[in-house]
């Protein structure tokens, strides 16, 4: 008789000590590790503010960019257009400048989360640079008695271009507020060198053999905007 109490209890003893470990296995799983990658892939639109002011900063860069944005890096075609035109009278006069630049950004420093990023970027496309509009001239020829002259006055276009490799070298970084969209920086530097002026005053057209180039330091705001998972 006591040695079927023994018995008994050893039973009940080993399934109590079973159904511990079964519990224990059975607790709530650890949740999956969150992802670092702090933002989205896919197609990428990305808005540039100069933070420099002044007639030079005009020609600065791209003012947005269309591309990829990829888990550490970034692709994108910049254009940039400005134009600022004025009249007075029958005389009018125009200035554009237009710039295409492919560009890219390589990341070299992320936060633990992802969100916040440092970045390196470069870019080299092409511009062109006009200045135009159409001016009154007055020409005057003596009369044939020698008494006085007779004028007459016509209107002319003119217009100088001149195209040019822009470049530009910099560092900057994101931060993303969610993973589709980011506010940041960059600072660098940008430069620009002719490839050619040319010249046109009403019928006469001419090319002018010169050079130039242009450096400036620059900062700009940057936008953005991510479409993808």
């Amino acid at each position: 008789m006591k040695l079927g109490k023994v018995v008994g209890s050893a039973l009940s003893l080993g399934l109590l000590l079973v159904a511990g470990v079964a519990s224990a296995q059975e607790g709530p799983a650890a949740a999956p590790a969150a992802s670092s990658d702090g933002h989205a892939s896919g197609l990428m639109v990305q808005g540039r503010l100069l933070a420099n002011s002044g007639l030079l900063s005009l020609g600065g860069g791209p003012g947005f960019l269309i591309g990829y944005q990829g888990p550490s890096f970034a692709v994108g075609l910049g254009l940039g257009l400005n134009r600022i035109g004025a009249s007075s009278g029958d005389e009018s006069a125009n200035a554009t400048l237009f710039q295409i630049m492919p560009t890219a950004l390589f990341d070299v420093w992320q936060s633990k989360d992802g969100r916040a990023r440092a970045n390196l970027i470069a870019g080299v496309g092409y511009g062109h640079a006009s200045i135009g509009g159409t001016e009154n001239t007055q020409t005057c020829v003596p009369n044939a008695s020698g008494v006085g002259e007779t004028c007459t006055t016509s209107k002319r276009d003119f217009s100088t271009g001149i195209g040019f490799v822009p470049f530009m070298l910099g560092f900057g970084g994101d931060y993303y507020l969610s993973r589709n969209f980011a506010l940041g920086a960059d600072v660098g530097l940008q430069a620009a060198i002719s490839t050619g002026i040319d010249s046109k005053s009403g019928a006469t057209s001419r090319s002018i053999d010169g050079s130039g180039n242009l450096q400036m330091a620059y900062g700009a705001l940057r936008a953005t905007f991510v479409m993808g998972d």
